[in-house]
């Protein structure tokens, strides 16, 4: 079930069926009242059924239908389904006093050695889905060479001084790369008779733009807005997202990553990278976008809630919110204290991939999806964090020992079928605190009403 995208009107969202070669989908409100009928055949939908209440215009539905699609296939792409509709801000704003941004101006020579000595953190892992060609990076150069002015920066300064990127990244890590000699440039616009194939500075083989340029390209001035320290981190997160506009903008996730200390940025990575992660999932996690990365994060947020409490209660609903916050308060952790995560995470994989299978694990099942030729279901990030989290905390060995492989499997898909709560809370508005609750205490059901656990 997808969220449907640029459907204004009514809060559409999708449940989904197999029909022969087609895949059909009922539509419903938001009070979860049926909507329409559509059919997906390869790339287009055909209406099946309507609701008379819904009068648009032919043309209006085909626009947003095809909008839709486009969730859809995101959802694909990504291996995880779209459920998540609500609010994503909490109750509780920054005050705009607070917000703290100082306008400066910094030479290329001092952001050269600046990123140097680290005092800049400049790491292009950090927003993995935006590589630049050649032919930008070198318009780029090309643009600082005949002193055309750039595109502000916005810098995020913590306590100690250090400078993270927060918008602006791409541009100066081609600058880096260029003054390191990484690329020579071509396809310029204006001065590829006197600059194209040549390089910062010359080194066997590779010959240097002409001492003009060179001092040109030195001698530029970047316009800086710097978030001070003093600023809230949930100011920071909001100036990011704000700011966020070029031509590929960065996820909620890809934001956290930017912003998030060296520990739990290498924590996630480790846990996402782990074979026990990629076999439970059936590597169907797309990384380039970090959709890996935020459902490491969840399990790491509702791990702490249950290692505390032994229950999610104080999860506030409002899921980007909290993972900003979790993101902020482990900045300064350093890797070797996360790592009982990582130790979790791996102990959850592989106990989740043994109880349901790789194909089956953390999707939306229903006894029609166990057959041979299936539909194989995206992964659902509700069950995700519900079974990994409960499961995490069991001896892989012993509860391997004591219990069949597969166990649940066939036990989860009649639940989903027979409580049609469940199924409604699985399908839409799945970061809601009341469906979380609710998904984890019937999987914590299951999972002591079937397996021997002790």
């Amino acid at each position: 079930m997808v969220q449907g995208g640029g459907m204004e009107s009514l809060d559409a969202f999708l449940k989904d069926s197999q029909d022969g070669d087609n895949t059909v989908y009922e539509l419903v409100d938001a009070k979860h009242h049926p909507w329409m009928e559509i059919k997906r055949t390869g790339n287009s939908f055909q209406i099946v059924s309507k609701n008379p209440h819904v009068t648009e215009s032919k043309e209006s539905l085909g626009i947003k239908l095809d909008n839709l699609l486009v969730s859809i296939i995101k959802a694909e792409q990504s291996g995880t389904d779209l459920t998540e509709a609500g609010s994503t801000e909490g109750d509780n704003p920054f005050n705009p006093e607070d917000i703290r941004v100082h306008a400066k101006q910094f030479s290329l020579r001092l952001i050269a050695d600046m990123i140097k000595d680290e005092d800049i953190i400049l790491r292009p892992d950090f927003q993995r889905n935006l590589v630049w060609t050649n032919l930008q990076k070198s318009r780029l150069i090309e643009s600082i060479l005949l002193r055309i002015p750039l595109p502000m920066f916005y810098f995020s300064e913590d306590e100690e001084g250090k400078i993270t990127i927060v918008d602006g990244l791409q541009r100066l890590s081609t600058i880096k790369d260029f003054m390191d000699n990484k690329f020579p440039l071509k396809d310029l616009e204006y001065l590829n008779a006197s600059c194209g194939g040549k390089y910062y500075k010359s080194e066997e083989g590779k010959e240097a733009i002409d001492g003009k340029y060179l001092r040109w390209f030195n001698q530029t001035q970047f316009s800086v807005n710097v978030i001070d320290p003093s600023s809230p981190a949930k100011v920071k997160f909001d100036i990011f997202r704000r700011i966020n506009t070029g031509g590929m903008p960065l996820n909620n996730q890809e934001i956290r990553n930017s912003l998030a200390g060296d520990g739990l940025r290498e924590t996630l990575n480790t846990m996402t990278n782990l074979q026990e992660f990629k076999s439970a999932t059936d590597n169907s996690i797309r990384t380039s976008r970090m959709d890996d990365h935020e459902l490491g994060l969840r399990f790491i947020l509702f791990y702490r809630f249950m290692e505390a409490k032994g229950t999610i209660e104080d999860y506030s609903g409002y899921m980007d919110v909290s993972l900003d916050d979790l993101t902020d308060n482990l900045k300064k952790e350093s890797l070797s204290d996360l790592r009982t995560y990582v130790t979790s995470f791996s102990n959850a994989m592989r106990n989740c991939e043994y109880l349901f299978g790789s194909r089956f694990a953390f999707r939306k099942v229903r006894p029609s999806d166990l057959v041979a030729g299936a539909r194989r279901q995206l992964i659902n990030k509700a069950l995700f964090v519900s079974c990994s989290v409960l499961l995490g905390g069991y001896d892989h060995a012993k509860l391997k020992s004591k219990n069949v492989e597969g166990a649940l499997t066939a036990v989860l898909a009649n639940r989903i079928d027979d409580d049609r709560k469940l199924l409604d809370y699985l399908s839409y508005s799945t970061n809601s605190r009341n469906n979380l609750l609710y998904v984890f205490d019937k999987v914590q059901e299951i999972i002591k009403a079937t397996l021997i656990l002790s």
